[in-house]
């Protein structure tokens, strides 16, 4: 004390003394809990170490422990494999995302975390909030379609359109769950460091006018990068149009705080998304008859006619193998006639096209069988 004045170099202690020792021996720590609890002393003015953005880069150090990745294999698959009730969507942030900034108590910086595991997440309310006022206000969605889709307020019925029931109150139709972050991306860092610099401290307190010879105050801040699966539950068809209106509004209005200056747009992971259709893909063929596989195959090949002739050219034995060999031949032939008729008419026309002739004869052998 000075002055009558507190030493304001002086650390304030902001974790119990019996917790201190035990901060330096984490291990995988809990990202949420780290950065709003973790801080074990404030410190005032200048300081060489153990200030606010020394401790917000300890957290954008932290990598998603083994636990929250066996959970998000868990999730990721449980809804891949029901496709009849789950549609999921990989959608990669552009730049960063700030999400949940008033939660971060005596850090003044927060960032929505999985209150379990502690990885970035958008809570389902948010996402559900965003694509409702997307579909109204950008889309022109009719009330009845924001019913279903999003649900009404107890208070408000309203009347879609003229000669239609009214829309009733009620939470819709479709679960709009948390979206997680996808870590197996090559972003293996969840959180980004960030910086907020205030250059008229005193103006925006009510204490001054602002000059051009006011001290800017840098203040970090804590972002997210990186991928996040989305994920909506319920009936099929409605469920496919959610789903449009989400990835639209994901677009044009990003999710999360500041998106007027661009933060928190998501666009398309287009890696992630094709892999989960292959996936389903080969979940099918596996499930199905050996004749659907075939079948399935072939569907895939009439969208590309140079692989289609390799396939049953130079490559006619491998792929006669991964068909079901010889016991399947006649199959493979007869579907092929039935699936393969455009590419089957050019190649037998191309006298020069090597692989498409050999495909022809094989496909128009036994043509009587």
């Amino acid at each position: 004390m000075e002055n009558g004045m507190a030493d304001n170099t002086q650390p304030v202690h902001l974790t119990r003394t019996s917790l201190q020792q035990h901060l330096s021996r984490r291990v995988e720590p809990h990202a949420g809990l780290l950065l709003t609890r973790g801080w074990d002393k404030f410190v005032q003015g200048d300081a060489p170490s153990g200030t606010k953005a020394d401790h917000v880069a300890k957290v954008c150090r932290l990598r998603a422990s083994g636990l929250y990745t066996l959970a998000y294999e868990r999730w990721h698959a449980l809804t891949l494999q029901s496709p009849e009730r789950f549609s999921g969507w990989h959608g990669q942030i552009q730049g960063r995302m700030l999400m949940g900034l008033a939660t971060g108590g005596a850090l003044e910086t927060g960032v929505t975390t999985s209150h379990t595991y502690g990885m970035p997440m958008i809570p389902g309310s948010s996402i559900k909030g965003l694509a409702r006022a997307h579909a109204k206000k950008a889309l022109g969605v009719p009330a009845a379609y924001l019913a279903v889709l999003f649900g009404e307020a107890e208070d408000f019925v309203a009347v879609a359109e003229e000669g239609c029931d009214p829309v009733l109150a009620g939470a819709g139709c479709l679960v709009w769950h948390d979206a997680w972050w996808n870590p197996e991306t090559p972003i293996k860092a969840p959180f980004v460091e960030e910086v907020v610099t205030v250059h008229h401290q005193k103006y925006y307190a009510g204490e001054g006018d602002a000059t051009d010879f006011d001290a800017p105050v840098p203040c970090a801040q804590i972002a997210v990068q990186g991928s996040f699966y989305f994920v909506i539950e319920g009936d099929a068809g409605w469920r496919d149009l959610a789903l449009k209106i989400l990835t639209s509004a994901l677009e044009a209005s990003g999710v999360g705080a500041k998106r007027a200056t661009g933060y928190g747009v998501v666009l398309e992971d287009s890696q992630g998304n094709r892999k989960d259709e292959d996936a389903l893909k080969s979940a099918r063929r596996d499930a199905a008859s050996p004749e659907d596989k075939i079948r399935d195959v072939l569907e895939e090949l009439r969208q590309n006619a140079d692989l289609a002739a390799r396939r049953f050219g130079k490559e006619k034995n491998k792929t006669l193998t991964e068909l079901g060999g010889e016991p399947m031949e006649s199959t493979v032939r007869r579907l092929g006639r039935e699936i393969l008729v455009e590419h089957l008419e050019r190649w037998g026309a191309n006298k020069n096209d090597v692989n498409g002739q050999k495909a022809y004869k094989f496909f128009m052998a036994k043509i009587n069988e």
